[in-house]
């Protein structure tokens, strides 16, 4: 496979992830904005400071309007790293494979284009239907993701694609635990009850597989072991990494050289994360735990594009 067609599948791939990632946070941060009374006054301040590049006095202007917020993360063309930015950055990477993906995969990444332009979109945020705005973007998101599923061909692309998928997913997963526990400064014997954790659950799609799976002990503790190390949890940071490793023997064919430094470097963080512990990770420092898996992730990245993507 060419370079330019495997680096274009891989940023399609992780671009949708981004944008769907993003979303979940949009959904549980507005859900959160409605649950506050006037003692507790939420503005945009937090996500704003995230997912865009605006300074404290830009932010000031808009933290307190949710709709301003919202128009400015999902469908500003002036973000470039607005949903709408991310999407169509998404389709164009798309369009130039077209003869390696699914007629259906180019029609779900092109109809999830579509929708993020329309004009319906910007009406739903400016109407009040906000919440009803994400769901229905987010919902695209998991159709390209089925759609993908059902129809492309177990080959080199869809290696790539999913190897653009969950090193974007790794990264927002350690991304947003370390702001979470941020707020109570990295103390995981902090014993934050159920309702604390509930957003950061939502925002990942773990809450309800949460109440399902744990039923004893700090509470604290057990959203940690879940979000970093739970191999039956798709979002979590381990499971990320064992199927970019697992993607990584799929694609080193030829096992040269880099080759096989890209495996090593997949492979000790692959294994320090899964050797890890409550007890180790303290010793460590949460925050440096998860800065180093944050930097060790895109290091791989970069490597991997060097070695698969450098055709210029």
């Amino acid at each position: 496979m060419l370079s330019r067609i495997a680096e274009s599948l891989f940023w399609m791939n992780r671009y949708v992830e981004r944008a769907e990632g993003m979303l979940r946070m949009l959904k549980i941060n507005y859900v959160t904005s409605l649950d506050k009374n006037e003692k507790e006054n939420y503005n945009w301040t937090p996500v704003l400071q995230i997912f865009t590049s605006l300074d404290d006095h830009e932010i000031d202007k808009i933290k307190d309007n949710s709709q301003a917020a919202l128009r400015y993360i999902i469908t500003d063309k002036t973000n470039t790293n607005s949903i709408r930015s991310i999407i169509t950055k998404a389709r164009e990477n798309a369009r130039g494979v077209q003869d390696h993906i699914t007629k259906e995969v180019w029609e779900s990444i092109n109809r999830y284009y579509q929708k993020i332009n329309s004009k319906r979109i910007e009406e739903l945020i400016d109407s009040g239907e906000q919440l009803y705005a994400i769901s229905s973007l987010i919902d695209e998101s998991l159709y390209f993701y089925g759609v993908a599923e059902v129809t492309m061909p177990r080959g080199e692309g869809w290696n790539f694609m999913n190897m653009g998928k969950f090193i974007e997913r790794a990264i927002q997963t350690a991304d947003i635990l370390d702001i979470k526990f941020n707020d109570i400064e990295y103390d995981i014997n902090n014993p934050m009850d159920i309702p604390y954790w509930k957003n950061l659950l939502l925002s990942v799609s773990g809450y309800e597989y949460y109440m399902k799976t744990y039923h004893t002990g700090l509470q604290t503790q057990n959203v940690l072991d879940m979000i970093i190390m739970n191999t039956d949890f798709p979002r979590s940071i381990l499971y990320s990494t064992k199927k970019i490793s697992h993607i990584m023997e799929k694609i080193t064919i030829e096992k040269s050289e880099a080759d096989s430094l890209l495996e090593k470097t997949i492979g000790r963080l692959r294994s320090r994360i899964e050797y890890s512990d409550l007890q180790s990770i303290s010793e460590i420092g949460l925050h440096k735990f998860l800065e180093e898996i944050m930097d060790d992730v895109f290091n791989f990245s970069n490597k991997l594009s060097k070695v698969y993507f450098a055709y210029h």
